[in-house]
């Protein structure tokens, strides 16, 4: 059916699934070209990825990072929200600390009326939220990447995210949460990809609530705000996120001051003053757990880790500020975590982790970064199990003299070649879309 308006003299056709000038067909096309064996067919997959996973939360993790868990866990069972910070020595921001506040309040009322931290049940339900972040985020990957390609891109895409030993390893088995963190990056990502920059930055401000990494693509998204809309938008979203910022922070500050929160950034920071704190970056040449305060040259450690960093962001930033390319933030977010990784001191070895999703979506775009994914899975892998054995057993790791340098010097090679695929054309990545929408059985539409 074709509706014609009158306006003035003059008349406007409109074809079939166009609403004020807007072509919605191709849209609808898109998303709902996905077949219910499709759909069945990601929902296994996730559901098989979760099952592996809860599988997995029954082995020993790290167990200075779960008994951390357990004691806040408990610990705002009984101080409550607002006296928390005051009650427990915790130097995590607050939005982890409402879920472990969630996961205590389950476990009391459906499992412990006794609060019994060292059960294993316990152990399991503190690594389940991250666990689920894990699946949520292999999700978003493969809604991200259909937007551009193939369900069948899409769905390999969502699959080596949600079986990669590392990231697994990571959040079932060591206990760490990073994957909630890197859950709300890569939705913010993808709405601020889809043009919507107040979602964009509440996802953000949400990630910050959760880990001070997330404070890394802060820059990012500053400088492509600007460069694609006004001004006033700019301000807008900036008082929005720092709104919902404060609001989730502010019941644990009501007998306090929230600034006492920006003292907490800057503590977690300072209380390890080292070079590297167990990763294999560029500062592991020299040795693990050395004084960030040595000199190079004319500056110490910790000044070179900020002058490169620097230098990387500069550089990034010119890049993608040629390009009129939306997606390419998503290589330009995982450049800044393998910067962020390998040229600052005081670097956890699980702080690669927010690598892996924004390059699992650069990836379907760019093939080559594909080798950098599998490589950079088995470096972190090694890094991880490397870390949790020597805590477990106080025994130094076999070859540790030989092998430390090596894998750092594979994680140095593959962050350059990083660099180098961002910088090249982007001319092959169209040729690979539009072959992927040719084979999706998705016809393009032209108003």
């Amino acid at each position: 059916m074709v509706s014609q308006l009158n306006v003035g003299d003059g008349s406007i056709t409109l074809k079939p699934f166009q609403i004020t000038g807007k072509d919605i067909k191709s849209k609808i096309n898109t998303w709902f070209s996905i077949t219910r064996n499709q759909y069945i067919s990601v929902a296994f997959i996730l559901f098989f990825a979760f099952l592996v996973r809860m599988y997995l939360s029954k082995l020993e993790g790290f167990e200075f990072d779960i008994s951390l868990f357990r004691t806040w866990s408990r610990g705002i069972h009984f101080t409550g929200i607002s006296d928390f910070y005051h009650g427990v020595k915790s130097d995590y921001p607050p939005l982890y600390i409402y879920i472990l506040w969630a996961v205590g309040a389950f476990y009391e009322l459906f499992i412990s009326s006794s609060f019994d931290i060292q059960s294993p049940v316990f152990t399991i339900l503190l690594k389940t939220p991250a666990i689920i972040a894990d699946i949520a985020t292999a999700l978003l990957i493969f809604l991200i990447v259909r937007k551009y390609g193939s369900f069948r891109l899409a769905i390999l895409c969502m699959t080596v995210y949600a079986f990669n030993p590392a990231i697994i390893y990571n959040s079932a088995i060591w206990g760490q949460v990073d994957s909630v963190y890197t859950l709300f990056l890569m939705f913010a990502l993808m709405e601020f990809v889809s043009g919507k920059p107040m979602i964009a930055g509440t996802s953000l401000a949400l990630g910050i609530l959760t880990k001070p990494q997330s404070l890394v693509l802060v820059p990012l998204f500053a400088l492509i705000m600007l460069k694609k809309h006004s001004l006033l938008t700019f301000v807008k979203v900036s008082i929005a996120s720092f709104t919902v910022f404060v609001l989730v922070a502010l019941p644990f500050y009501l007998h306090t001051s929230i600034f006492e929160l920006f003292r907490l950034y800057f503590s977690s920071y300072t209380q390890y003053p080292f070079n590297s704190l167990n990763a294999l970056n560029i500062w592991a040449f020299g040795g693990l757990f050395q004084p960030d305060n040595k000199m190079f040259l004319f500056l110490t450690y910790r000044l070179w880790g900020y002058l490169l960093f620097s230098l990387l962001f500069i550089y990034v930033a010119y890049i993608i500020t040629e390009r009129k390319d939306d997606r390419s933030i998503y290589i330009a977010s995982a450049i800044l975590f393998f910067g962020f990784f390998m040229l600052f001191t005081r670097i956890h070895e699980r702080y690669l982790f927010s690598l892996f999703a924004p390059l699992a979506v650069a990836m379907a775009l760019d093939r080559r970064l594909s080798y950098v994914y599998l490589s950079a899975t088995i470096t972190f892998l090694f890094n991880l199990h490397f870390v949790l054995e020597e805590s477990k057993t106080g025994i130094a790791f076999a070859n540790r003299q030989f092998l430390i340098p090596l894998i750092a010097g594979i994680n140095l090679i593959l962050f350059i070649y990083t660099i180098y695929c961002f910088s090249s054309d982007l001319n092959s990545l169209k040729v690979d879309i539009k072959h992927s929408i040719k084979h999706s059985g998705i016809k393009k539409h032209h108003e």
